[in-house]
């Protein structure tokens, strides 16, 4: 059993037709039919019964459909873990949360490849769920994201942190205050980043703990648009502290929320591989220039 012939089989069961479903997945309807036959081999079972219509799905193609999904990803974590096992003492594929370099010098990774030039390091950004997944899934050896990963298999280690203003404009009543509450934005007309950051999150959990319901006008994934509404007077922005060394705040005033709310990055990666030599080289590394 293998990933090709399990997607082959669920683009038939869902298509109900080998011809379509050989459309679907860009091979020959005779490639397709292969490809059943030797899962039905596999499994010593019959999975499609052909009709007039098309093909019908027996009922161990119901069991098997229900599962192929799992099997799918069980099997593909297991060929990316033995690859990463092989690779352990040579590649380091780092991925890293949108904003996480406005935290961290990303001259740090730079550094890294200069000193280790027979580590090959590769280096992506995502959203911070992305990279959580990645990571579970063996396609990344280390991960930078933003917010606490608390996972029983997942080693964590705080590099960084950021206050998170609320940005005002000037005739807002809040304008001349010196510090916001939560409690304060019931109501109000507010500008967040998406719900692919962790900051959206921790606000929305803060907001329901105090029972406030503040109204969000916008979301977006870009802190230079919250700025430029919050100077249209849109609402109130809640931006992170990096984003305000870009933004030219006449008119405007950044003013610190009361309740613990942070842009904190965090390096992860898995317990079950905190010995690869990639990785414990480049913990080392990031403890030595981040603590020192």
């Amino acid at each position: 059993m293998n990933t090709k012939d399990l997607r082959s089989f669920q683009a038939v069961y869902e298509e109900r037709s080998i011809s379509k479903a050989a459309q679907k997945l860009f091979i020959t309807p005779q490639g397709l039919g292969k490809n059943i036959r030797a899962l039905e081999q596999d499994l010593h079972t019959v999975l499609f019964e052909r009709t007039s219509h098309g093909v019908e799905p027996t009922e161990s193609a119901h069991l098997l459909y229900e599962q192929a999904g799992e099997l799918i990803h069980r099997l593909e974590t297991l060929d990316y873990s033995i690859s990463q096992l092989k690779q352990q003492k040579i590649l380091l594929r780092i991925g890293y949360a949108c904003g996480v370099f406005n935290v961290l010098p990303f001259d740090l990774i730079q550094q890294f490849m200069k000193e280790n030039d027979q580590i090959r390091v590769e280096y992506c950004e995502y959203f911070n769920e992305e990279v959580k997944a990645l990571l579970r899934d063996s396609r990344l050896e280390y991960g930078l994201i933003v917010g606490d990963w608390i996972e029983e298999k997942i080693e964590r280690r705080k590099l960084g942190e950021e206050d998170i203003f609320l940005l005002i404009y000037e005739g807002h009543p809040f304008y001349e205050r010196e510090r916001i509450s939560v409690n304060d934005l019931d109501g109000e007309n507010l500008l967040l980043m998406n719900e692919h950051f962790h900051m959206y999150h921790d606000f929305a959990r803060l907001c329901q703990m105090n029972a406030v319901h503040p109204r969000i006008v916008a979301k977006t994934a870009e802190s230079g648009f919250l700025y430029k509404l919050a100077r249209l007077k849109a609402g109130l922005a809640l931006v992170p502290g990096f984003a305000l060394r870009e933004y030219h705040l006449e008119h405007l005033r950044a003013v610190p929320i009361e309740e613990p709310l942070k842009w904190d990055v965090y390096g992860v990666y898995k317990k079950d591989n905190r010995h690869y030599e990639t990785i414990t080289r480049f913990d080392a590394f990031v403890r030595k220039h981040l603590y020192h």
